[in-house]
């Protein structure tokens, strides 16, 4: 990576790269040109070598801005969860009410139109990983899977480290995923036009509801039964 010091002028130059670099890298991969990472940006090609040294510099910058951005967004409930999982006894309360807040942040961001460059970027990583999804995993992904593993096998008295609670973690994850992943078949089955703040209210209020059924079954004696009256 280019190490050059970057004065104010050169780092609004570099955060426009790498924001018109994560569109063109998330709609076309690494066939993205540079010449039009550099238009988008309003910078002449050269930049690009100055800033980052070559088009893959600029890709693994891409990951690492999005990485600086999970942790941003995400690391105070990260800090929160790990303090909660190490209490003894554990307050099951407070678990659950952090697993709400986690899930209505991540929706609130996962719906936002101005996140889609990221979530295109990642999904295609997600399909065909790279160094970048890697550095990704290591510094942000992993840390928050495990944690949230770890918050729902103190929850429901399983084993962190279980394939099977793995997986439960990794279903819940998806269903908050989901909203990002397929949504047009979303829009287009709720008849929405976009997801403003009063329906993506309802997505959070619904996702909870169905987080609260999942924790209620896995926390139940396997092979019981619950009869409600």
């Amino acid at each position: 990576m280019n190490t050059s010091p970057v004065t104010t002028c050169g780092e609004h130059a570099r955060s426009q790269l790498i924001r018109s670099a994560l569109s063109q890298f998330g709609e076309y991969g690494l066939h993205a040109t540079t010449r039009d990472i550099a238009a988008g940006a309003g910078q002449n090609i050269a930049a690009i070598s100055y800033y980052f040294g070559s088009k893959d510099d600029l890709y693994l910058a891409c990951a690492q801005w999005i990485a600086d951005f999970i942790h941003h967004n995400l690391d105070d409930y990260l800090q929160q969860a790990r303090a909660l999982v190490a209490a003894q006894p554990p307050d099951r309360l407070a678990i659950r009410e952090l697993l709400r807040q986690a899930a209505e942040r991540l929706i609130h961001l996962l719906t936002a139109d101005d996140t889609m460059n990221i979530s295109r970027y990642i999904s295609r990583e997600q399909l065909s990983p790279s160094r970048a999804y890697h550095l990704i995993h290591d510094q942000v992904i992993e840390p928050l899977h495990v944690t949230f593993t770890a918050m729902l096998a103190v929850y429901t008295g399983r084993q962190a480290d279980d394939i099977e609670t793995i997986i439960h973690a990794q279903a819940m994850v998806g269903e908050i995923l989901t909203f990002r992943l397929l949504r047009e078949t979303v829009l287009l089955r709720t008849g929405w036009s976009t997801f403003d703040d009063q329906k993506t209210q309802l997505i959070c209020q619904v996702v909870n509801q169905h987080f609260d059924f999942i924790l209620q079954g896995l926390t139940m004696p396997q092979g019981t039964v619950s009869h409600e009256e």
